[in-house]
């Protein structure tokens, strides 16, 4: 008898620790797909300047996702309030709000990579056709007026650098040379 009693106290406690879900509250998979609109819409809403606009378009879009799922604010609200108290049930959503969220993040991240190819590889086209078009006889023409520009540049910067210090060299001389006049004079006048 006793054993019989242990085994339906156990049974109770089992059936009284799991959660069931009453008819008013949004199902867990609906409400997996619910709180997945719900977070896209936020990050859309995120990405906009002015806040008055960004109120107006929220309000529009949680309309449109209630209608979607044929609820209102009052049963999501409610829905949430029941899943915030068995935070078990509401991590399990969760876990599948997430894994639909990273496989939109990494279909939107491939598009993205495709389109990027496509804008590199017009652009290296483009610049290859345009680079087709120029006739080598033109490009030689530019490259030598660049060279001319480059070695008449170089010609005028020349005697610039090369001015002061041939002017420092002729005033050393001078000044050698008016040293050993005067040192000239000094030893004639010493002989005398």
């Amino acid at each position: 008898m006793k054993k019989f009693c242990y085994a339906g106290l156990l049974f109770l406690l089992i059936a009284g620790c799991q959660s069931k879900i009453p008819g008013n509250i949004i199902p867990p998979d609906k409400m997996g797909a619910i709180l997945y609109d719900i977070h896209v819409t936020d990050a859309y809403i995120t990405t906009l300047a002015s806040q008055d606009s960004a109120k107006k378009v929220s309000a529009t879009y949680y309309k449109g996702i209630y209608r979607k799922f044929d609820t209102d604010s009052a049963r999501y609200t409610q829905s949430m309030n029941f899943y915030a108290e068995h935070p078990d049930l509401l991590s399990k959503i969760y876990e599948t709000v997430t894994a639909s969220l990273k496989k939109s993040k990494d279909s939107i991240d491939k598009v993205n990579e495709k389109i990027l190819k496509v804008k590199t590889a017009k652009r290296a086209k483009a610049v290859k056709d345009s680079l087709a078009k120029i006739d080598p006889k033109v490009l030689k023409i530019e490259a030598d007026k660049k060279a001319k520009k480059t070695k008449d540049s170089l010609e005028k910067i020349k005697p610039a650098v090369i001015k002061p210090v041939v002017i420092k060299k002729v005033k050393k001389e001078r000044i050698l040379k008016r040293k050993t006049q005067l040192t000239t004079a000094k030893t004639d006048k010493e002989v005398k």
